[in-house]
């Protein structure tokens, strides 16, 4: 009995109880876990109970750990660590890993988090064309997530819908659209074999129910249920902690804190503390002893709780000493809140010469903090903030998540972000393009992506090329981690990704940018693409040497792979004149004495190659390399074999809308539309079609909004209101691409809310952000539209009226366009630099051999 010398009488008579169900009431800082944690440690060394028979609940993943830690702190490192402790959940996955299938369910289930779950209601939502703002994903969620709770069907039909907080929502056409998204969001988790976390309690109840050996099996090897916080469990974990427990006698404890119920908006309540005195008809133990606080503070805190309604009213008892006077100040703003504070932290640093180091300030969430960090920025006052950094958001470690994830469960999200990590293999406009047409087809992105080739015309050859590469090595790395374990998993993922890492730094591709351009460069690509495009014959034309052969190959390569000109080698004697060793589809590559080229069929380019020739090829001259004055063949090839892919990535702008709203305010929830401009693009992005409609606002247009816009009362006094509009510029947009400046945070809102509002409908339209892109781009630089537009040199009037402001964005749209394809185009081709690294070693090799820089000699190249 030793373990329990340290605990007061109550305590003591708690953690020494060992038949029967017993409820531990218990304040706050009366040593609840310190009572659960000595229990179990008392079953085990003093009753011998096997530590796999002690199931113990918590709340959260740290406080399992933590009373994990201070089980083994009391028995020793080895005893203890087989007591089951875990959150509901996490033993809910245990129990459906296993035995699933015995409900119909796959047990290789995936579990989706709210973002995944916000994510599949939104599809729903567009799938069903119903209005997002109408019924937000988070409202959608708190419905399935209520009736789940109560275990209640979450997708059957009813005459009434009530939501977490208890509100009744009897309207007949809400609850059908509601009824249909629900039912349409569990048909798809059914579709990716997922739960969400309310199924897996839900489920475990189903299984424990339906299948008696399961039931039994469980009351064989749980001795011993401990709960803790019990006063936050809901419906569905009582019907859980019922189904454990092994009648007719259940060795369950719990211990509740009724002033301390906080998750009652999901199904939590303290009437279960009720409930499970009716039902379990338990040993009663309070602890009344507080050990955390000073007088001072506790009686102030029972103070407030004292407002509460409850049954019956706990008086704690402190040993501390009474402890500092409490400060209670009450402000109307957060402005105000700042301003005080930081006025509380002078008087402490002047008049009472504390440091800045021993004072600290609470808040409840990161949010409520902001303007009290402005305020202490511009009072120059030091401080230190301070937050649990959660390393799974980072963006490095979503990458790698976001592979794992989609390994498991194909999931549009995580492919998005998967197949762009460690480098972009398909830039924004694309992406969006991809997406756009994936709903088009009635297909998922993931779909669309394996048959990329059936998109030649929306998607270009490099893009092409690279989605394929990733799909063959998410395939085969699927196939290597049959059956290994998780570290041998992520082990081999990460060689994966080392293999799929840009090798520049920034310092390299900074060099590369700040290179002059290669004289003829230009022209050659210009008279490559044309007769590519046209299928016209090409002759490439390299001098003996290995710089030359290596360029010779990433040209060959680059038609080959990319191309799909598929190459043959053909070596002739070395003592021809002209000797043809590659020949394809209407492409020739020559290699010998240069003094007497033919009369070349169609396009010819030169390499490594400066005597005078034809007027009608095209020859490279370089002037990089300083001892020869001329650069390394290889490097010329590999930039024109960039700039020539870089030209066939140019994106298709056919079915794309640039368009702007001005409105009264700037608030999207209550910003009025008073003008609307919109652009039609062609493939080439062109203007083909104008849309324009000033709106008469329900509201007077303040001054304010005027000075700003230029519009005013009078100006829309004629005007259609946004009901009459709408319907019109539907039909202009119809399932077009969107392009817009903050259209994302902004003016898509405000659309989707006029939508839902006058039309009932929602806005599904794939769309992109011009904001999103130029902050990828320039994340160290203002991104408004009218800083872009001086970036990139565009006139500009007034800005703020919906024309002009198209025709801003349309130019800065296509600016981002050639910035995001140049940065793609420098990164691109990596796998052949070790074929520029060979070709530069090669100069040096033959210069130092006393040959010629381009290699002049009498004997052939080789080409491997």
């Amino acid at each position: 009995m030793e373990l329990l010398q340290e605990l007061n009488e109550k305590q003591q008579q708690a953690a020494a109880h060992i038949k029967g169900a017993i409820l531990v009431v218990a304040g706050p800082g009366t040593g609840k876990t310190k009572v659960i944690t000595h229990r179990i440690a008392h079953l085990i060394r003093n009753h011998q109970v096997p530590p796999q028979q002690i199931f113990a609940v918590t709340f959260t993943n740290k406080a399992a750990q933590e009373m994990l830690e201070r089980i083994k702190l009391s028995l020793g490192a080895t005893q203890g660590l087989d007591v089951r402790i875990h959150t509901f959940h996490a033993f809910c996955v245990g129990l459906l890993r296993e035995h699933a299938p015995e409900i119909g369910l796959n047990r290789n289930f995936a579990i989706f988090d709210q973002e995944t779950q916000d994510e599949i209601l939104i599809e729903c939502l567009r799938e069903l064309k119903q209005n997002r703002l109408e019924y937000p994903p988070w409202r959608l969620r708190d419905i399935i997530g209520a009736y789940k709770v109560r275990l209640e069907d979450a997708a059957a039909s009813r005459d009434e819908i009530r939501t977490g907080d208890g509100t009744v929502i009897t309207d007949p056409a809400t609850i059908q659209n509601l009824v249909d998204l629900l039912k349409a969001y569990q048909t798809k988790l059914a579709y990716h074999n997922a739960l969400d976390f309310d199924d897996l309690i839900f489920r475990s109840v189903e299984v424990l129910e339906q299948v008696p050996a399961v039931r039994a099996k469980y009351h064989n090897d749980l001795r011993f249920i401990l709960v803790d916080e019990y006063q936050d469990i809901n419906a569905a974990q009582y019907a859980l902690l019922k189904l454990l427990a092994h009648w007719p006698e259940p060795n369950v404890m719990v211990v509740a804190d009724e002033d301390q119920s906080i998750y009652s908006w999901r199904g939590s309540s303290p009437k279960y503390i009720e409930q499970f005195i009716a039902d379990f008809n338990p040993t009663v133990v309070e602890l009344e002893e507080h050990y955390r606080c000073s007088e001072k503070i506790l009686r102030a805190a029972q103070a407030v709780i004292s407002q509460n309604t409850r049954q019956k009213e706990s008086v704690l008892k402190t040993h501390r000493d009474a402890g500092s006077t409490i400060y209670h100040y009450t402000l109307n703003t957060p402005d105000a809140e700042a301003n005080h504070v930081i006025t509380l932290i002078r008087k402490l640093v002047d008049e009472r010469h504390y440091s800045y180091g021993n004072i600290a300030v609470f808040y409840r969430t990161h949010q409520l903090a902001e303007a009290l960090v402005d305020r202490l920025h511009q009072e120059r006052v030091q401080f230190q903030r301070i937050g649990r950094m959660n390393s799974f958001q980072e963006e490095h470690a979503q990458g790698v998540l976001s592979y794992l994830n989609f390994i498991r469960w194909n999931l549009p999200r995580d492919i998005e972000k998967a197949i762009n990590f460690p480098g972009q293999l398909i830039d924004d406009l694309t992406l969006v393009r991809l997406k756009w047409l994936a709903q088009r087809h009635g297909i998922t992105l993931v779909e669309l992506l394996r048959k990329i080739d059936d998109y030649p015309e929306d998607v270009g050859p490099l893009t092409r090329w690279n989605v394929r590469q990733f799909f063959q090595q998410i395939d085969e790395f699927h196939r290597q981690i049959e059956g290994e374990k998780i570290s041998a998993i992520a082990l081999q993922l990460f060689d994966l990704l080392a293999y799929r890492r840009s090798p520049y730094r920034a310092e390299d591709i900074h060099e590369i940018e700040s290179q002059p351009e290669i004289p003829g460069l230009r022209a050659a690509i210009d008279a490559l693409y044309s007769a590519i495009d046209r299928g016209e014959p090409i002759q490439l034309v390299a001098s003996y040497g290995i710089d030359s052969c290596c360029a010779a190959h990433i040209i060959c390569q680059t038609l080959e792979r990319y191309l799909d000109r598929k190459i043959h080698t053909n070596l002739l004697p070395p003592d021809a004149s002209v000797m043809p060793i590659i020949n394809a589809d209407g492409v020739n590559m020559l290699i010998g004495s240069f003094a007497n080229l033919p009369e070349p069929e169609g396009t010819t380019i030169l390499l490594g190659f400066t005597t005078e020739t034809h007027a009608n090829i095209i020859q490279l001259v370089q002037a990089v390399d300083d001892e020869s004055g001329t650069a390394a063949d290889s490097i010329t090839a590999l930039k024109l074999c960039q700039r020539l892919l870089s030209y066939f990535e140019t994106p298709n702008l056919a079915d794309m809308i640039v368009y702007d709203l001005e409105t009264v305010d700037n608030d999207p929830r209550r910003a009025e539309i008073i003008e609307i401009g919109a652009r039609r693009l062609s493939a080439i992005g062109s203007e083909l079609e104008r849309y324009y409609q000033l709106v008469k606002p329900t509201h007077k247009i303040p001054r304010s909004s005027t000075q700003i816009h230029g519009i005013d009362n009078q100006t829309v006094a004629q005007e259609p209101d946004i009901e009459a509009v709408l319907p019109k510029f539907l039909s202009f947009i119809q399932d077009r691409i969107l392009i817009g400046h903050n259209i994302a945070e902004f003016d898509n809102p405000v659309l989707e809310r006029d939508l839902g509002r006058y039309l009932g409908i929602g806005l599904s339209n794939p769309y992109y952000d011009t904001l999103v892109t130029a902050q990828r781009l320039y994340p160290r630089e203002s991104c408004n539209l009218e800083a872009l537009s001086s970036k990139f040199d565009i006139e500009h009037e007034t800005m703020h009226r919906a024309i002009e402001d198209v025709r801003v964005t349309h130019r800065v749209f296509e600016e981002l366009i050639k910035e995001d394809l140049r940065r793609r185009e420098v990164r691109s081709l990596p796998e052949l630099l070790p074929f520029v690294g060979i070709g530069i070693l090669g100069r040096g090799l033959q210069r130092s051999e006393g040959m010629g820089a381009n290699g002049d000699s009498t004997r052939p190249g080789i080409v491997t």
